[in-house]
């Protein structure tokens, strides 16, 4: 029932969420009516024959989606998704070749006592830009953004700057050929896309920015070993020029990661010389 709320909550489309999920009008309907009989509110309205998400449905869609992670985060034996002590969200990884990945995220104050300056400037950019992601102030920023777009089937990569964390891990061919596919068919690997979009639905939802400390092991080359790397990520929510919403996303290569549960002694450090230290 929480997938035919959140499927339809993102389409507003009913032919396309029978089509993803795979059941029938009848059992969409259903779940919908079966969720607001529970609730007692109306999650959506029919204006034009098009859906349209109300208020109380767009909080229950961001309920329901919080619950369907943790569900799947309960089933996997690798993945742990939890709250660290300062009440924000915390996950953990090991997937089936032995590689660990680890996240957290934490309050913006922390970019002004450990975050690398590009992060800093970056949400300066971002609030003097006033969400438009084609604003003087998102510009200096493009270098080293990768820019999404919201699709129905997830988000869309239309942009990787020259100079960003992306383009500067992976070879400059393999880092272009993301660009017109979705995150979770990126070069980084399925398991890691699926880990670190976590947070795309709940920026989308909340409209807003968020600040990440990530710990992984992901390969440079096709076919190469995986590598330790560790980043800051910024989590943007942006807008296009026809009102489609972007994220914008400024990652910074740090050793200056703080994450709860992982010990550095028993990670392998991220080389130094890989760090982004530097302003803009």
């Amino acid at each position: 029932m929480m997938r035919s709320l959140t499927t339809l909550g993102r389409t507003l489309n009913l032919s396309r969420t029978v089509a993803t999920l795979g059941i029938t009008r009848q059992t969409v309907r259903r779940h919908i009516d079966a969720l607001e009989k529970i609730k007692g509110s109306k999650f959506f309205e029919i204006t034009n024959r098009q859906y349209v998400l109300t208020e109380p449905g767009r909080q229950a869609m961001e309920e329901a989606e919080r619950v369907l992670g943790h569900a799947e985060a309960w089933l996997s034996d690798h993945h742990f998704r939890g709250t660290a002590a300062s009440g924000m969200n915390l996950s953990r990884y090991h997937d089936e070749q032995g590689r660990d990945f680890y996240a957290q995220q934490h309050p913006l104050g922390r970019l002004w006592i450990d975050s690398p300056p590009i992060l800093q400037q970056g949400f300066l950019a971002w609030a003097n830009a006033k969400f438009q992601i084609e604003s003087p102030e998102i510009e200096r920023l493009k270098p080293y953004l990768l820019l999404y777009r919201a699709h129905d089937e997830g988000w869309l990569c239309v942009a990787i700057g020259e100079k960003s964390s992306y383009a500067t891990w992976f070879d400059q061919v393999w880092a272009k050929s993301a660009i017109g596919r979705f995150s979770k068919e990126d070069p980084a690997g399925s398991e890691f896309n699926e880990f670190i979009s976590g947070a795309h639905a709940e920026i989308f939802n909340e409209g807003g920015v968020r600040l990440d400390h990530v710990y992984a092991q992901i390969p440079r080359e096709r076919g190469g070993p995986p590598l330790p790397v560790s980043f800051q990520r910024l989590l943007m929510c942006c807008v296009f020029p026809d009102g489609h919403t972007a994220l914008a996303v400024l990652v910074a290569r740090t050793r200056r990661i703080d994450i709860e549960g992982m010990d550095p002694e028993a990670v392998e450090p991220m080389a130094e010389d890989l760090a982004m230290e530097f302003d803009i």
